[in-house]
């Protein structure tokens, strides 16, 4: 008998896995016991198992699951409210956003979003009856409310004789009533206070009822039994305490024989004083005049031996002096004085505030723009100072990127953030007039506004937007066509692109985007029939089918042009750029029997000429910031040295530089080293014409003294026309040509046409100048200086002037 034996090896790997449309599987390792797990993209909701594994059979296990779009369904308006989806939406982001009818108020979330679970985020809210009616009316008692709605308080407070009973304030609750137990208010009168012998007593108040007061005093020459001569209506109806008395200070009150007076008080040096009577017992008081501080008693007493109590004060002129001027400020003397009592107030110029002095005050707090002059001679509080206002960075809103423009003269670039590198605090501030630009990210819109300026508030002139994800799904598919996804994705602004099989055309739009509502543009197309002539050879005449096939206007942009020249097939469409750019692509298309035209379209860059390089002993100045096409750069030499060659070269088509840099040498004119041989004969030389001079100056001085004395005024008039001349100052900012009010350096002269030369601005440099331009764009190569720089933009440096050809340029 034979046997035969089945041998089976188990396979080494399963192979690449299947997968569904829009899945993705994360995991390389394709061999036995090996898993790869499925994801979907933002969006989608995984129908399946996302994890299969490579089974010893060689293949892997289940079905792989697919991406179904997230829709969370629709949702029920509340009881009295109503409900509203934000583009009319249920999907994926989609918002519900709740609302309640007049006098109810909503409890819970107002705003419900779709969730990547299919679910809607937060609790279905309610809506509350809010609005009460008026508050009770006490009698006695008056009430003030904030309002009816729920949250407001009524506040309740008891009429002058009226004592409040309960609390005094209710609050309008959920359901229209106001909450805790309303008050009373109980009148009370005390009634006439009682009579004093030889006093009487005056009503504060002018009234007896409750908290009212009586103040007690006594006739002349006679006094209180007590300090506390005041006495207040209780609660229970009753004055407090005991009623004073007036005691007699002399021997005999009866009978007075003789009146006592004093003599008419002096004036204090810097004051005055303030008298009705001389009488014993009458009080006078003293004053200073403006600018004054008392030092004694203000009020003196007329006693019975016929003298003015305490000594007679004296009045001390104090003055603060005048303060320093503040920066990019002003102080007002407000009544032109500086003396005690005067008042100062602080202003800024345009597009400055007052800020803490410290530096340690918060950004916008206010400071006390007033100071006043004190006793001790100082003013009052401290000085401000004037700081520039300045927006902050604003915030980088999740999935979007953010560009400032500044304006600054030294840092006037633009700064581009993301989300990413933004979580790191940023010090940078921005002048007012600053640019603030947000963009979202591939697949997400931006809600809100995307363009704002820096404010003289120094705030932004917008919110921060946000960048809220929108998918448009798979696009509808077209009979006798197929449609391709640009990038590979269905979210906001990806394209989806159709064709059709051989022999069909597109009718209608070919390229569709995914638009910011979530839709895809316009209708799908169509692929309509033959696109040639057919022959059937059982029919006697051939059916014609007489449709054109014409491609449309090529792709184009505004830097380029296409000449096209037909549209029919095999039509050729050639591309060429904009003066100063350069052509990257397939310069030509071809119309296909598609009717779309071949390849893609060709995309123009603008010629970079590159920096030109620095040059010994000089400096390179780039005048409009940038290398390319048409931009200017200029050539200055170091003090002492003269420039040999052009002085402006432009940046051309070909990508080069016009003309040579020049080069800087050492002017003629400059002193060269003496010899050490000739430096004895030079002192020599010098002292005897020095000793020449002091001889012929000492017979001028002679016979001047005894000439007649007479006003030089020849020159006057020519130096007045010279000094006009070089009082010329403008900016390059300003510069124009006068023909339609662009830069002048767009209308430049080309440098053969101002000779080799061009104007002498390296005189300059003769004088200690400063600057605006950084030290770093100097090289000297000539000397091993390699740490040299080149900068774009000039530094800020106050009113830094430096004149070029006899012209002063800020």
């Amino acid at each position: 008998n034979r046997k035969t034996y089945f041998f089976f090896t188990a396979p080494p790997s399963c192979g690449s896995p299947n997968k569904k449309e829009n899945t993705t599987f994360s995991g390389s390792d394709f061999s036995v016991g090996a898993s790869i797990i499925y994801d979907c993209p933002v969006g989608h909701l995984l129908q399946g198992s996302s994890i299969r594994e490579c089974g010893t059979t060689g293949f892997w296990s289940g079905t792989p699951p697919t991406c179904k779009y997230v829709d969370c369904g629709p949702l029920k308006a509340p009881a009295n409210g109503n409900l509203r989806f934000d583009e009319n939406r249920t999907s994926y982001g989609a918002v519900a956003m709740y609302s309640c009818d007049k006098n109810y108020t909503i409890s819970g979330h107002a705003n419900r979003t779709c969730g990547d679970d299919g679910k809607w985020s937060g609790e279905e809210p309610e809506c509350l009856f809010d609005w009460c009616p008026a508050p009770p009316e006490v009698s006695g008692a008056k009430v003030e409310t904030t309002g009816r709605k729920a949250g407001s308080i009524a506040t309740y407070s008891c009429m002058p004789g009226f004592i409040l009973t309960g609390h005094s304030v209710l609050s309008c609750g959920y359901g229209g009533e106001w909450s805790g137990k309303i008050p009373t208010c109980k009148y009370v009168d005390c009634g006439s206070p009682p009579q004093i012998q030889n006093g009487r007593f005056r009503l504060l108040n002018g009234t007896t009822t409750a908290e009212s007061m009586v103040e007690y005093d006594c006739d002349e020459d006679y006094w209180l039994s007590r300090e506390d001569n005041i006495q207040i209506c209780t609660r229970d109806g009753k004055w407090s305490g005991s009623t004073p008395s007036c005691e007699c200070e002399f021997y005999s009150c009866s009978i007075f024989v003789l009146v006592i007076t004093c003599e008419t008080p002096e004036d204090p040096s810097g004051g005055y004083v303030a008298t009705e009577s001389n009488k014993v017992h009458s009080t006078i008081e003293y004053h200073c005049d403006p600018g004054h501080i008392l030092h004694g008693d203000q009020t003196s007493v007329c006693g019975r031996d016929g003298e003015w109590s305490g000594d007679i004060p004296e009045c001390e002129y104090v003055d603060c002096g005048k303060l320093p001027p503040l920066l990019n400020g002003a102080i007002t003397y407000v009544d032109g004085s500086t003396h005690l009592g005067s008042e100062i107030t602080y202003s800024c110029v345009r597009n400055y505030r007052l800020a803490p002095t410290n530096n340690n005050g918060a950004r916008g707090e206010e400071v006390n723009p007033k100071r006043y002059c004190q006793e001790n001679r100082q003013w009052s509080g401290i000085s401000p100072r004037c700081e520039e206002i300045r927006c902050s960075e604003p915030a980088v809103p999740a999935h979007a990127i953010l560009s400032v423009t500044g304006n600054d003269r030294a840092y006037g670039r633009t700064l581009i953030r993301t989300a990413e590198n933004a979580k790191t605090p940023s010090t940078q501030t921005y002048r007012i007039g600053a640019i603030v630009k947000f963009r979202c990210e591939r697949g997400y819109k931006i809600v809100g506004d995307a363009l704002g300026t820096c404010e003289d508030t120094g705030l932004w002139s917008v919110q921060v937007p946000q960048c809220v994800y929108v998918d448009c799904g798979s696009p509808e598919h077209i009979e006798n066509g197929n449609f391709t996804l640009a990038s590979n994705a269905t979210y906001y602004g990806a394209v989806a692109l159709y064709e059709c099989v051989e022999n069909y055309q597109v009718d209608g739009h070919a390229r569709r985007l995914c638009l910011e509502n979530g839709t895809w543009s316009s209708d799908p197309p169509v692929c309509k029939g033959l696109l040639f002539h057919q022959i059937d050879e059982d029919l006697l005449e051939p059916n014609l089918v007489v449709t054109e096939i014409t491609c449309a206007e090529p792709d184009t942009d505004s830097t380029m042009t296409a000449k096209v020249s037909s549209h029919s097939v095999n039509g050729v469409a050639t591309y060429s750029c904009n003066l100063g750019g350069i052509l990257e692509g397939n310069a030509t298309r071809i119309c296909m029997k598609k009717g779309i035209w071949s390849g893609k379209m060709p995309s123009c860059t603008l010629i970079d000429c590159q920096h030109p390089g620095l040059i010994e002993d000089g400096r390179v100045i780039v005048m409009n910031g940038t290398t390319t096409y048409g931009s200017l750069v200029e050539y200055h030499c170091v003090p002492k040295y003269e420039r040999i060659g052009t002085y402006l070269r432009r940046c051309m088509e070909n990508g080069q530089w016009s003309g040579e840099a020049p080069q800087c040498q050492l002017a003629v004119s400059a002193p060269a080293e003496e010899e050490p041989q000739t430096l004895a004969l030079t002192i020599g030389i010098c002292a005897g014409v020095v000793f020449l001079l002091i001889i012929i100056l000492g017979l001028i001085y002679i016979r001047l003294r005894k000439a007649t004395p007479v006003k030089n005024t020849e020159n006057i008039e020519g130096a007045e026309r010279k000094e006009d001349r070089n009082a010329a100052v403008m900016s390059y900012a300003t510069l124009s040509d006068g023909s339609n009010g662009a830069n002048i350096y767009e209308n430049i002269i080309e440098n053969d046409e101002l000779g080799s030369n061009g104007p002498t601005y390296d005189r300059t440099y003769e004088r200690t100048y400063d600057s605006p331009y950084d030290d770093g764009t100097l090289g000297r190569q000539g000397n091993g200086n390699t740490n040299s720089f080149y900068e774009t933009v000039p530094k800020a440096n106050g009113n830094a002037m430096v004149t070029i050809n006899g012209v002063a340029v800020r």
